[in-house]
């Protein structure tokens, strides 16, 4: 059966959107935390919307994807198009120019087959949390550089009933996340 059969035939309990900026480490640390949760969830689908040159190197590494399933999404560039040397930003400013629309063309097409509960996506995509509240869902920005904001919005009331309370809050962040206190 295929990934696509699969991603169709299966009774998901939820669905999230996962939402890909496709540049340097961007995907492949997105991809590497949502397959993490995805482990923990087996009965979410996990819908990885990113290009289709991005996705096809992200997902022919041999890693199990049970529950995670890539979907393109336009790059934006022209057809066509040829890089240009010394003007290595060009693509991520066509791909941005495009992204919004081209996110929310992708998604049309997948969000009526499982309920969303939620978007995940790269800080970058802005437009992320628009796309989340139009649907009425909870947005989780990842800053891939720090991906223990997503630790942390994940432990909330943990920290809320454990720590506030004892005024304990940074020390037993730093111990047991490597965090660092904002005030040192």
């Amino acid at each position: 059966m295929s990934m696509e059969e699969v991603a169709r035939s299966h009774e998901w309990r939820h669905q999230v959107l996962v939402l890909a900026f496709p540049f340097g480490s961007h995907p492949r640390s997105l991809l590497g935390l949502v397959r993490r949760l995805a482990s923990d969830a087996p009965d979410v689908k996990f819908s990885f919307f990113n290009t289709a040159t991005s996705n096809a190197a992200l997902f022919n590494d041999g890693q199990p994807n049970d529950n995670v399933f890539p979907y393109s999404v336009c790059d934006g560039l022209p057809k066509g198009y040829v890089w240009r040397w010394g003007v290595p930003e060009e693509p991520v400013e066509l791909f941005l120019k495009a992204a919004c629309g081209s996110f929310k063309e992708a998604i049309a097409g997948e969000v009526a087959a499982v309920e969303v509960g939620g978007v995940v996506s790269d800080a970058f995509l802005w437009f992320a949390g628009e796309i989340s509240a139009e649907m009425e869902v909870a947005w989780v920005p990842v800053w891939i550089a720090g991906l223990r904001s997503l630790v942390v919005h994940l432990h909330t009331d943990l920290f809320r009933q454990n720590l506030v309370d004892s005024g304990m809050c940074w020390s037993i962040l730093m111990i047991n996340f490597n965090f660092s206190s904002p005030f040192s």
